[in-house]
């Protein structure tokens, strides 16, 4: 009995490991089994960049970078300056993003990880193509693991896929990759802001104290808070997109006045696609050297600083010459108060 029972014992235990030699098998043909990195070579080669392009599906080119010397540009939006730091750490943590998990090397299953040819028009991933310093690299980024985190990729032109311990997505619109900033002029600075709105009265808010109000109207009436926020628009003020400069008429008008001189005006009007705006950056010298020899001893001369405002205004309306820009809704929503709407009720 002892006997009979060690046989069954024995058969029982080379059919498990057949069965584990055969399963180990499938695994092989399904994926291969080493890891690395996720697309191999690419670190080394990121300083030698020229070109790095987002397609998706039917292969259209969604995003285009190009080196410009030491910095990035969009490729959609030229002249205008991308963000170098963004895309820096895109392109770093794909070099530092390592395979964690061998996936399918079945194409029909590539659907199901996001990572088939980009070249089908029903793909569901993008892909990440780079051109210089070597023979051109290609990662199709498909979607990410629900739970553990990471992106599902594969090499493009090979079958393995894999899941990976970096979220890869790439941002598919242009904007994203610009730099947004549009303008920053802090509220400190603001003196008065002149006011003709689409439709009523033309007024202006003026500092007092710390806030605004709106001149000339009785005391208390003015709303605090929607002078300050009308007031305060152009402080770290980010644009949502940007266009040639198309003409339009602008409905209403806007004009920044500051300690130092300068005037901001921003013309905007309204569009199905959101409220657009275009802008104008001037000084006016004699109120800012009147500013600046108010200053202390200690302060650097009034005619370094008016050298360093006269750059920057330069720079600003280089900028801004030639463009539109679509603003963010938040934002814009100040640049349709009326007076009304700046006052209590009465």
């Amino acid at each position: 009995m002892r006997t009979r029972s060690l046989v069954l014992l024995a058969v029982v235990a080379l059919g498990l490991a057949a069965l584990a030699a055969w399963a180990l098998g499938q695994r092989a043909g399904e994926a291969p089994a080493s890891t690395g990195e996720a697309l191999p070579g690419f670190a080394a080669r990121i300083e030698a960049l020229e070109r790095v392009e987002v397609r998706g599906a039917g292969d259209s080119l969604l995003v285009s970078l190009l080196r410009r010397g030491d910095g990035w540009e969009v490729e959609q939006y030229p002249g205008w300056p991308a963000n170098q730091r963004e895309i820096s750490r895109a392109l770093f943590r794909l070099g530092e993003a390592r395979r964690i998990e061998a996936k399918t090397d079945n194409p029909a299953l590539h659907p199901r990880l996001g990572v088939e040819d980009v070249s089908r028009a029903e793909a569901k991933g993008a892909e990440l193509r780079f051109v210089g310093g070597g023979e051109p690299l290609g990662l199709v980024v498909g979607i990410n693991h629900p739970g553990l985190g990471g992106s599902y990729v594969r090499v493009a032109g090979e079958d393995a896929s894999w899941l990976i311990d970096a979220d890869l997505s790439p941002a598919r619109d242009p904007v994203a990759w610009l730099d947004r900033r549009l303008v920053d002029l802090p509220l400190a600075r603001t003196e008065r802001v002149r006011i003709q709105p689409a439709s009523g009265r033309a007024f202006s808010l003026v500092r007092d104290g710390e806030g605004f109000i709106v001149q000339g109207a009785p005391a208390g009436r003015t709303l605090d808070a929607q002078a300050t926020a009308t007031a305060a628009l152009p402080e770290q003020l980010a644009l949502d997109g940007l266009a040639q400069d198309d003409g339009h008429e602008a409905s209403q008008r806007h004009v920044y006045e500051t300690v130092d001189g300068l005037r901001l005006e921003i013309a905007s009007w309204q569009d199905a696609g959101g409220t657009w705006a275009r802008l104008s950056l001037t000084l006016d010298e004699e109120v800012a050297t009147a500013w600046f020899n108010q200053a202390g001893e200690d302060a650097e001369p009034a005619d370094k600083r008016l050298q360093q405002l006269r750059d920057q205004v330069q720079e600003w309306q280089g900028r801004f010459e030639g463009r539109r820009f679509l603003l963010p809704s938040h934002k814009a929503a100040n640049l349709l108060a009326s007076r009304a709407d700046h006052l209590a009720p009465g």
